[in-house]
């Protein structure tokens, strides 16, 4: 461990995001044995080892403790947690090995001791640092819990069940946003991103007022209030946890313009509202009728609005209907012990299937894979689909979410579409590359004026 623990960039990466990688996930696990191993003998490390520690166990929680763990190594967390429980509080600094080999395993916020840790200046800096992460952010989360308002009932059962995983597992689990250009009006953005596509500015005079359908954690209404200049979002999801995460997260960064609120998608059009600009990305497929919660989007959306949508492909995602349904025939459940144990078997029993999953980041983190390989409700859409409800709602593609390799892949295929914007062209374009959409169709849309 010594050998590696000086080198900063990787305490770095730890410290602030999943790690994904097979082969850094089983060394990484290792590692973790050995400081445990260390901590329960008692003995010194030096300061960058003790850094490295601590980072690895920041790790452990920012990917909701997926890695692989023994009835070994769990009985010796146990009497590493009944040593600790025996310290007093004022020799707890003389332990900061300690703190950090449990944090590697369970949440320190879990802890009994956990009311006496607190991020000051008699930790080491990067217990300091592991103590606020682990313990100071979850308490700050739960204050905020209570001043979420409840902007509608959350009645259906599917959208109770989905509200009661992402309260279980909120999703996604985050600690920096990506990094955000300059801040641009919605139409300068949108003709920056599309600048052959034919639509209509807004011209706005005023802020954009901006719907985020279904936020999650925060982050990504976060980073997109970073790249939108002069705009009010209203930020709604079924989960508190999440919001009280993604609240937190858009304070520290200093964002006033943001409000979180709990909601059902299905129940907003009893608030009677409408917006310049919706957004509702990777939440619409997990509702019992996701063409109804988009309808219910498109009644409150101004004439001439944005809209940006994200939804599953049926062909990208064969690979994963593959996994769940032997995830199903072999009566894994979505707590969190069988996840990890279904990630290792999966990871022992190699295949074209399992190799596909294993590359998507999803798979790396325990709330994550939850939501990738456990969801408790998801439909998968096909392009025909999404042109036929186009069509009937009045509204026109503007054009793909996409890196530049299938966008430049696509313009050489359908040169006679510049624009990019022709959905049967498309659909072909799938059919012969299945998995160009495995993360998601992601697409911008106007609304018909007037």
């Amino acid at each position: 461990m010594d050998r590696i623990a000086d080198d900063r960039l990787l305490c770095d990466l730890l410290a602030a995001t999943p790690v994904c990688d097979v082969a850094m996930e089983r060394l990484l696990t290792e590692l973790r044995r050995v400081m445990l191993d260390v901590a329960a003998a008692g003995a010194p490390v030096a300061d960058d080892t003790l850094a490295f520690c601590c980072a690895i166990s920041q790790q452990c929680f920012i990917n909701n403790y997926v890695f692989a763990v023994s009835q070994a190594e769990l009985q010796k967390l146990r009497l590493l947690q009944q040593r600790l429980d025996r310290t007093a509080l004022n020799a707890l600094p003389s332990y900061p090995l300690l703190i950090a080999a449990i944090g590697a395993y369970v949440a320190l916020a879990t802890i009994p001791m956990a009311s006496a840790l607190r991020a000051d200046s008699v930790w080491p800096a990067p217990v300091q640092a592991l103590i606020r992460l682990q313990v100071e952010d979850p308490r700050t989360e739960k204050r905020l819990r209570s001043d979420i308002d409840v902007l509608t009932p959350t009645e259906d059962d599917v959208s109770r069940e989905v509200q009661r995983q992402y309260e279980e597992m909120p999703y996604p689990r985050w600690v920096k946003s990506a990094a955000a250009g300059p801040a641009r009006r919605i139409d300068d953005y949108l003709r920056d991103n599309f600048p052959a596509a034919s639509f209509r500015p807004l011209g706005l005079e005023t802020a954009a007022e901006i719907l985020i359908a279904g936020c999650g954690t925060g982050r990504h209404p976060i980073e997109f209030v970073q790249q939108i200049a002069d705009c009010q979002v209203l930020a709604i999801d079924l989960s508190l946890a999440s919001l009280s995460y993604a609240k937190r997260k858009a304070i520290e960064l200093g964002l006033a313009n943001i409000t979180f609120a709990q909601a059902d998608i299905l129940r907003l059009r009893s608030l009677d509202r409408t917006f310049d600009v919706i957004d509702s990305t990777g939440v619409l497929h997990h509702l019992a009728d996701p063409m109804a919660g988009w309808r219910g989007l498109v009644s409150m959306l101004r004439p001439g609005g944005f809209m940006y949508i994200g939804l599953y492909s049926a062909a990208a995602r064969q690979s994963i209907n593959a996994v769940r349904e032997l995830i199903a025939a072999q009566g894994f459940h979505s707590t969190a012990h069988d996840i990890r144990r279904f990630r290792q078997e999966l990871l022992a029993k190699p295949d074209a299937d399992t190799a596909r999953v294993t590359q998507i980041p999803d798979f790396y983190s325990t709330h994550e894979c939850r939501d990738l390989l456990f969801h408790v409700q998801e439909h998968q859409m096909t392009l025909p689909d999404i042109k036929a409800f186009l069509a009937r709602n009045g509204l026109t593609m503007i054009g793909f979410h996409l890196d530049r390799h299938a966008s430049a892949a696509y313009a050489q295929r359908f040169p006679s579409d510049p624009a990019m914007t022709d959905l049967d062209n498309w659909h072909r374009f799938e059919t012969e590359n299945p998995e160009l959409f495995i993360g998601m169709y992601q697409f911008w849309l106007q609304k018909t004026a007037g």
